[in-house]
């Protein structure tokens, strides 16, 4: 019996390796009963769309226009922020080019809405279950496929590939963990992905070396595509209100905040109080939809607080101690009033941090936790303006600092945003979409 079952796991290993392909799409159309109901739960915990759910199952919810269509697939508000120079540049390029861009989250179809709405058609990206990506793929008929940064899916990759359809990986960022599974997917399973990609673009000779160990060739270094990112858009009426509300309070912001993270921000503001009776703290998390969540926590600090999206048409001032912001695409009119920003996601490990640059181009003075692994290569360029903070203490120290008129110099960050580089990248690549 023993031997049975082992000649049995041993056919079924062979079977994997050699037919991996068809393995992985037999997979996915067996888990795709318990994917629909994965779904369903997050429509009902508001993390879905309810009305366009189905363009996740491969069923798309707008006409395919006539002509040469591009993909661009990022995943969520940072892969769409800083893909947001390329898409311009392409369509200046060739503005006969229908270009197809698929996110994964409720934040960054408002970002593509707000920002990308006449330059592109959005829908939400299918799971990766065969017969819905086939279907996708065949509605779409793509001529040229970008991936953004470190999204990879095995069956859409694989059947794109197979199509002949072009795949590059852009701005390709791959943490250890995951290039581990990468490696352990090869050695075992005989699973390469990068290899089906024309080109892939990397920021660092670091990322190069550790994608070349995979076997693919056509690795090109060019500069994070979130260097190159435009500066957030400011409505200045908004911008003259917060003014108003803030009413000269000392004030500090805490952007992309993660759970954990919050509990250290309100350590932080208690700790400031001492010095600053009147710091208002804001908080801006990476995900709007737990602004009841963060509520809940000062309400456990016996914090004072309001949430931006209840009260900002209110005309009062601000006077809580906290002030929770759960909208997306505003950045911009903080950014441009405030002096003070601490980029989080980044002071507790395994999060790999958040794009500094986009508060660095308003000026401000500008912090990072030590947990940036996602963007260490990008730190190197703007060490000198932008700080690196180990500890509460060095967070007190910072602000303190900063309320009390301490700057760095930001003048050089133009140097470190040409987008020259990207200008003729984009050039070619939408050459061989005209071709």
């Amino acid at each position: 019996m023993l031997i049975s079952y082992f000649f049995a796991l041993v056919t079924l290993y062979v079977a994997v390796v050699v037919f991996h392909k068809k393995a992985l799409a037999i997979a996915s159309i067996v888990a795709s009963p318990f994917v629909r109901l994965y779904v369903k739960r997050r429509i009902k915990s508001g993390k879905e769309s309810e009305t366009r759910f189905h363009e996740r199952f491969g069923i798309p919810s707008k006409p395919r226009p006539n002509g040469p269509l591009v993909w661009v697939h990022a995943v969520s508000v940072g892969e769409v922020v800083s893909a947001i120079p390329f898409i311009q540049e392409l369509k200046n390029i060739n503005n006969n080019i229908n270009i197809l861009l698929t996110t994964t989250t409720l934040a960054s179809a408002k970002i593509v809405e707000e920002r990308l709405k006449n330059l592109v058609m959005h829908q939400y990206t299918p799971f990766d279950v065969f017969t819905w990506i086939k279907k996708f793929i065949k509605y779409w008929n793509p001529k040229i496929v970008f991936f953004i940064e470190s999204e990879l899916w095995p069956n859409i990759l694989y059947y794109l590939y197979e199509n002949g359809i072009p795949i590059y990986l852009i701005n390709a960022r791959i943490s250890n963990k995951s290039l581990e599974r990468f490696y352990l997917a090869k050695k075992w399973l005989n699973i390469s992905l990068f290899n089906v990609f024309r080109t892939i673009y990397v920021s660092s000779e670091e990322m190069r070396q550790k994608i070349s160990n995979f076997g693919t060739r056509d690795i090109v270094i060019a500069p994070s595509l979130k260097v190159v990112s435009t500066k957030l858009p400011v409505d200045n009426g908004r911008a003259t209100r917060l003014i108003h509300k803030i009413n000269g309070r000392k004030v500090w912001m805490a952007v992309s905040t993660h759970p954990s993270e919050e509990e250290i921000i309100l350590q932080i503001h208690n700790e400031l109080e001492k010095t600053f009776p009147d710091v208002l703290t804001i908080i801006a998390m990476r995900h709007p939809a737990r602004a009841t969540e963060v509520a809940s926590i000062c309400t456990s600090f016996k914090l004072s607080h309001r949430v931006h999206t209840t009260s900002f048409i209110l005309k009062d001032k601000i006077i809580e101690e906290i002030y929770i912001l759960d909208k997306i695409g505003c950045l911009g009119d903080f950014f441009e009033i405030i002096d003070t920003v601490l980029v989080c996601g980044s002071l507790v490990p395994n999060i790999g941090g958040h794009n500094f640059l986009e508060p660095l181009r308003f000026h401000c003075n500008v912090a990072t936790g030590q947990h940036i692994e996602n963007f260490t290569g990008l730190y190197q360029q703007v060490k000198t303006i932008c700080a690196m903070l180990k500890n509460n203490e060095e967070i007190i120290e910072f602000v303190s600092s900063s309320f009390k008129g301490f700057s760095r110099d930001s003048s050089r960050l133009d140097d470190v945003t040409s987008t020259g580089i990207w200008i003729n990248i984009a050039r070619e690549l939408a050459r061989k979409v005209a071709d």
